[in-house]
């Protein structure tokens, strides 16, 4: 459904694309040896915004500088037509009533996010994060592009059609959201979702304190014959431990690596009061398997009805604020 380009045919493209915009073209892309972007670069184009964002066409009271893995980016005025490479960026966007005018898909949902409903509508599908369709957003004629480090190997490409952002994609989706606060011209808005987040989890983690007292919680997913356990380093994990103050097993705690396989015989062992089961249509069958053991039916937290289904992709797949405060819900309803 989403073919790769050959390399050669790409370039010719992208070279006929940049001799037929011309100086504009060049204008646009215009850089220091830093990699760092000039004021032009962000300048918006006289054209009607492809995903009808009515603050699209508004000037910045003020250039903004946007620091970035490529150097850095200043914009005069917003945006009309922002093109995402990842999905958790267009959660973020959306957050702030902004839409995308093209998005890769989630490929463990084979398409956009079920959570994110019809919000979405109809823009231009790119591809997948690992395999971005260049064609596609050549297309759409962005002002802009936001990848992540991932696509550090196409951004040489990714700069030829618009300018572009590179960000950290482990990078904290509080900061990543006031960038993009920054980006679409709505700094307190940003703000105040990163202020009404932290309300929400102080209030959560003293509603659960008394509860969960010498309790644990793991987060595990069954993956290649074998469990995958989020580690306390896992941005998701740090929900659970850092955020809310619950407590991990001891075989979670771990600084360096995000997660850590072990078998189904050493299960018993995480002796976990509480854990998260993290499922799809790809693990569905082996997580069945399991389910059918022994092993797992004597787990002290099956026994108790302390374990709790949750979706693998909105878990571990989408960072945005509207995931983020879906996760802390669906948290609450399985401990309150």
């Amino acid at each position: 459904m989403y073919p790769k380009i050959k390399f050669v045919w790409t370039i010719s493209l992208l070279v006929s694309l940049v001799m037929f915009l011309g100086a504009c073209s060049a204008s646009n892309q215009s850089s220091t040896n830093a990699g760092v972007g000039t004021p032009n670069q962000a300048n918006a184009k006289n054209t009607e915004s492809a995903n009808n964002n009515p603050a699209a066409t508004s000037a910045l009271a003020a250039p903004v500088t946007i620091q970035h893995l490529k150097g850095e980016m200043t914009l005069k005025s917003v945006p009309k037509k922002i093109v995402v490479l990842d999905v958790q960026y267009a959660d973020q966007m959306l957050a702030l009533g902004f839409k995308p005018a093209g998005s890769v898909i989630a490929e463990t949902d084979n398409g956009l996010p079920p959570y994110l409903g019809d919000k979405m509508g109809n823009i231009p599908l790119l591809g997948t994060y690992l395999e971005p369709n260049l064609e596609g957003i050549i297309a759409i004629e962005p002002d802009l592009i936001i990848a992540t480090d991932y696509h550090n190997k196409i951004y040489d490409n990714l700069v030829k059609i618009a300018p572009t952002i590179i960000l950290q994609r482990t990078e904290d989706w509080q900061t990543v959201l006031l960038k993009f606060g920054q980006i679409l011209n709505k700094p307190q808005e940003a703000q105040d979702m990163v202020t009404g987040y932290k309300q929400k989890i102080s209030d959560l983690k003293a509603a659960l304190a008394p509860k969960m007292k010498g309790q644990t919680v793991a987060l595990i997913r069954p993956r290649d014959k074998m469990i995958r356990l989020q580690t306390t380093s896992h941005r998701t994990s740090q929900i659970l431990y850092d955020d809310l103050g619950l407590t991990p097993p001891q075989m979670a705690i771990n600084a360096k690596d995000t997660s850590t396989m072990i078998s189904l015989e050493v299960l018993p062992e995480l002796a976990a009061d509480h854990m998260f089961l993290l499922q799809d249509d790809t693990n569905l069958e082996l997580t069945t398997k399991f389910q059918d053991t022994s092993i797992w039916k004597n787990l002290k937290a099956v026994k108790d009805k302390h374990v709790y289904a949750e979706n693998t992709a909105q878990w571990i797949g989408y960072y945005g604020p509207i995931a983020i405060k879906l996760i802390v819900d669906q948290i609450a309803d399985a401990l309150k």
